[in-house]
């Protein structure tokens, strides 16, 4: 296990995806925000003594659009912001915002399942892939996306890894502002790529269909092409291409992003 605290590593930002956040049918940047920031103000008047926690979750019941993408995956409602810059998401239940009262009890899995939960990242990623992209991502949103999402994380750094042939060495990065605007232009796909699936409730690689999920394929036969080198990235990004020029073009911005990588890190000493 990596020893980077992933769900609350700075200041700057949190992750707040195995408490369902992405979850939701409405999960975009502003729908997220808005829902958090409701949270966090109605549980202010929780830790006031003016509600109930029974009350609190009875309001959000009747305020909040509560359609999931998953249905089996819970969407836990005491998720919100911990700092009042909005920079941080996390467990309103928790000690440390509630004088040391623990609270976690109240939510859907308690308080012994979420202290001693770590998702898949802890295990799959290695300390430099996890080093690097804690330091060079500053939002929560973006964050929460990429570090939760191991092949997407993975992929990158093998293919530039197996291009310098050597590891990437986290203080290299960070010391260089080129390397790690790079990075964060490759992150910031998550949030921007053009050739996004939107026929069908979708996170990543997955897709759902109630209760079930599986695994999205690229049919590279279909638009007439060879499987692309970066599969697994592009399956990341949740693509579908209607054509073979789609998926060059997809391609293309790839091979930009990394080519530069790997160019601006041999000319670093």
């Amino acid at each position: 296990m990596i020893d980077i605290h992933l769900c609350q590593p700075d200041g700057c930002k949190s992750c707040g995806a195995c408490c369902g956040l992405y979850n939701y049918v409405e999960n975009s940047r502003p729908a997220l925000t808005e829902r958090l920031r409701n949270r966090t103000r109605l549980f202010t008047g929780v830790r006031r003594g003016d509600i109930e926690l029974d009350a609190y979750q009875e309001a959000l019941r009747h305020r909040e659009d509560n359609r999931r993408i998953y249905k089996t995956i819970y969407t836990c409602e005491f998720v919100g912001f911990l700092d009042a810059d909005e920079k941080r998401v996390g467990c309103m239940l928790h000690p440390m915002g509630n004088d040391g009262i623990d609270l976690r009890d109240r939510s859907f899995y308690g308080q012994e399942i979420c202290d001693g939960h770590f998702c898949p990242s802890y295990q799959k990623l290695a300390s430099n892939e996890a080093r690097i992209m804690v330091d060079v991502i500053q939002d929560w949103y973006l964050y929460g996306c990429v570090i939760t999402d191991i092949d997407f994380v993975r992929e990158f750094f093998r293919i530039v890894q197996d291009s310098l042939a050597e590891t990437l060495k986290p203080q290299k990065v960070l010391e260089s502002e080129r390397l790690a605007a790079i990075i964060l232009e490759y992150c910031s796909l998550k949030t921007s790529w053009p050739y996004c699936d939107k026929s069908r409730p979708r996170f990543g690689k997955y897709f759902f269909v109630g209760e079930d999920y599986d695994i999205a394929r690229i049919d590279y036969d279909k638009i007439g092409a060879e499987k692309s080198p970066y599969d697994k990235i592009l399956l990341s990004l949740s693509s579908m291409f209607d054509s073979g020029a789609e998926l060059a073009a997809a391609n293309a911005v790839l091979t930009g992003i990394i080519e530069r990588f790997v160019s601006e890190y041999r000319e670093i000493d």
